[in-house]
């Protein structure tokens, strides 16, 4: 393992970290009175940048010359150690601020940068209109930076990492994800992709403030959403603003689910190519057929454009794992709480800012399905898996059904902890998927009107590993753990 090019990489990064730590200070000089908290917020985010820009200096100063010459290995470990390394400095502003002690503010800001969306705010004395607004303003900016990968923004920015940027990319998504193989373009593809980002994020800022949000909740509701995280500034997140407001978010959370090279040809006018794309067609089956029961069966709403607004939030918010909620859920007939509890194992699309097991990873689980019985009729037949009239790699293929071993396996042990934590079996069960996937809320002691401050110490530590495994897709958690990592 070569570590002097791993910390080379992991200064730019904390470099790029340390830059984004000044927004939040602008807003809270510009926001905030002088109250003790308030003061402490504009101490706090002056000293965190200063200590991320330091030391990533010292370390590229260092280290930087190698950055670009690194193997695989490295790749997975890079990705791994960015992710938690951001995490551990991102969390300084609320253990300085004194709002959240060390395992409440690692728990919130994993939360965060995985875009999970589940928070310890909403328990008493520590309500999210409580907070600062330039600790609001980084709770939700962690998500949206978080959203299309910290990773993928540094091989944007450092187009000298070249091969070493082809394989930081691989590392972050590597279940089953086939990326351009020419190299050079890596780089490129990365731009492209926070250039999409970028663009649908601005357009559903506009969109909210004509529809009547002021600039700062547009700004936080845009990180949330396009990302798919679902933090919000207001204890009843969504239900806060006019429906207006909710078709907004409904459409760009549906946006964010799907992948982004399909949003792409949209842009090239070629809704045909999108239409015809097998993963996409089965996320918009999904959505509008569970929306549709939904639309049967939610209680309380008289008019057929509420109910049709309340089922297809909730829908699509699980669907896409983003966790907004505008009502409680948690309450709705036992059919809907079971379709909702199978949305948060499907999730988005592959190359989306959703998490969950992802769309084309069940087209995958059916075709292999079909081929094993095929072949037991057939027992000599030749039936490759075709996706999209493409025939897929058998190493993809494995790779896809080793994921969902380990996905589920994970799950297992989450629901695990918690039910030894004296949790409920459905609480237990919701809590884990809800984790695992990136989703936010669950069912029960975790539900959508509820926070997650309450759970012991162990577990918050427990749910802020799954939440990692799901944001990099598993793989490139486990690799770290086995010999072959670190033999030479």
């Amino acid at each position: 393992m070569n570590w002097r090019a791993i910390c080379g990489i992991l200064g730019y990064l904390w470099l790029i970290l340390g830059g984004c730590l000044l927004a939040p200070l602008v807003v809270a000089l510009a926001y905030d009175s002088r109250s003790s908290l308030e003061t402490t917020e504009i101490v706090a985010f002056s000293v965190t940048p200063v200590a991320c820009l330091l030391a990533g200096w010292w370390l590229q100063h260092s280290f930087g010359h190698l950055a670009g010459s690194i193997g695989r290995r490295e790749g997975f470990a890079v990705v791994s150690f960015a992710w938690l390394t951001a995490v551990l400095l991102g969390m300084l502003p609320f253990v300085i601020c004194g709002v959240m002690n060390i395992h409440d503010a690692f728990f919130e800001t994993m939360s965060g940068f995985t875009t999970t969306g589940a928070t310890i705010l909403g328990a008493p004395g520590v309500a999210i209109e409580s907070l600062p607004h330039g600790l609001q303003f980084w709770r939700c900016m962690t998500q949206w930076l978080g959203g299309m990968g910290i990773v993928v923004l540094s091989v944007a920015l450092l187009s000298f990492l070249g091969v070493g940027g082809y394989r930081l990319l691989k590392a972050e998504t590597p279940g089953g994800v086939v990326f351009e193989k020419e190299r050079p373009r890596i780089s490129e593809m990365a731009k492209q992709l926070w250039r999409l980002y970028l663009m649908l994020s601005l357009a559903q800022l506009l969109l909210l403030m004509l529809a009547g949000m002021t600039f700062f909740d547009a700004c936080c509701h845009t990180f949330t959403t396009m990302s798919t995280g679902g933090f919000s500034p207001h204890t009843e997140s969504l239900a806060f603003f006019s429906p207006g407001v909710q078709w907004i978010v409904i459409v760009f959370m549906f946006l964010a689910g799907m992948n982004f090279a399909l949003h792409a040809q949209l842009l090239r006018r070629r809704p045909a190519a999108v239409l015809a794309n097998p993963e996409f067609r089965l996320y918009l089956v999904i959505i509008m057929v569970v929306a549709l029961v939904g639309v049967a069966v939610v209680p309380g709403v008289d008019s057929l454009g509420g109910r049709i607004r309340h089922s297809l939030f909730q829908v699509v918010s699980i669907g896409t794992t983003t966790g907004y909620a505008t009502a409680d859920f948690d309450t709705w007939p036992e059919i809907m709480r079971w379709l909702l509890v199978l949305l948060m194992f499907s999730g988005g699309c592959m190359g989306s800012t959703g998490g969950g097991m992802k769309v084309a990873r069940l087209l995958v689980f059916a075709k292999v399905v079909s081929q094993q019985v095929h072949r037991l009729v057939y027992p000599h037949a030749v039936r490759p898996i075709r996706i999209g009239g493409r025939v897929m790699e058998a190493g993809i293929v494995s790779n896809i059904l080793a994921f969902g071993v380990l996905y589920l396996l994970a799950f297992a042990c989450g629901t695990s902890v918690m039910a030894a934590a004296g949790y409920d079996l459905v609480s237990s069960l919701s809590a884990a998927a809800a984790a695992l996937g990136n989703i936010g809320p669950g069912l029960g002691a975790v539900g959508p009107m509820a926070h997650w401050g309450h759970l012991p110490v162990v577990a918050k530590w427990v749910m802020s590993l799954l939440m990692l495994l799901g944001r990099l897709e598993i793989f490139s958690v486990v690799v770290l753990f086995s010999s072959w990592a670190w033999k030479k």
